[in-house]
């Protein structure tokens, strides 16, 4: 049985000796995010002859962008004004468990869908997925940011390139710089 787990961008899958990245070129360069995607997946490989096929694919998302978002923006507003996020559970609120229950609320208020059923129209939280990273970066979470940034709120968000090398910085205290000895 196949099994392959995915973590942003990096895709490990047991049994089958792959690993599969999603990078983006712009420019000329390789995006900053992707050479991270790009670096994290070279370092964790065994020692080895490799085979690498670039293959183009068609643009929509890639799950590098939600790092920034879930792990810094959602865990943010989660530790500053979570409190202020309540889910009805049976007949009683109940306070914000996690991020996902944050990122599910805002999805309504920024990302709503309205469904029109032989009872009544709804409105609904429709997938971030669809949204391309361009419309989830530059309009979802910038609204979200600048929203909660403003009182009553006040979060204190760092920049998506502040955090970027705050969490390069990290790794590598934690593995030593990334270089394996060999």
């Amino acid at each position: 049985m196949l099994r392959c787990v995915a973590t942003f961008g990096l895709t490990r899958c047991e049994m089958s000796d792959k690993t599969v990245i999603h990078i983006e070129k712009a420019n000329g360069k390789l995006r900053p995010e992707s050479a991270d995607v790009y670096r994290e997946a070279w370092e964790t490989l065994p020692d080895g002859w490799y085979r690498i096929i670039f293959e183009a694919q068609k643009r929509g998302y890639t799950p590098t962008r939600y790092k920034y978002y879930f792990a810094h923006v959602m865990e943010t507003i989660l530790l500053t004004c979570g409190e202020r996020f309540e889910i009805m559970e049976g007949e009683r609120f109940r306070k914000a468990r996690n991020t996902q229950e944050i990122h599910e609320a805002l999805k309504m208020k920024y990302n709503p869908v309205l469904v029109r059923t032989p009872f009544s129209t709804f409105a609904m939280p429709s997938s971030t997925t669809g949204l391309s990273d361009s419309e989830f970066i530059n309009q979802f979470e910038e609204t979200i940011i600048s929203e909660f940034s403003a009182p009553p709120f006040g979060c204190d968000f760092m920049s998506r390139e502040d955090w970027a090398e705050m969490m390069k910085l990290k790794r590598a205290e934690t593995y030593g710089g990334g270089s394996q000895q060999t």
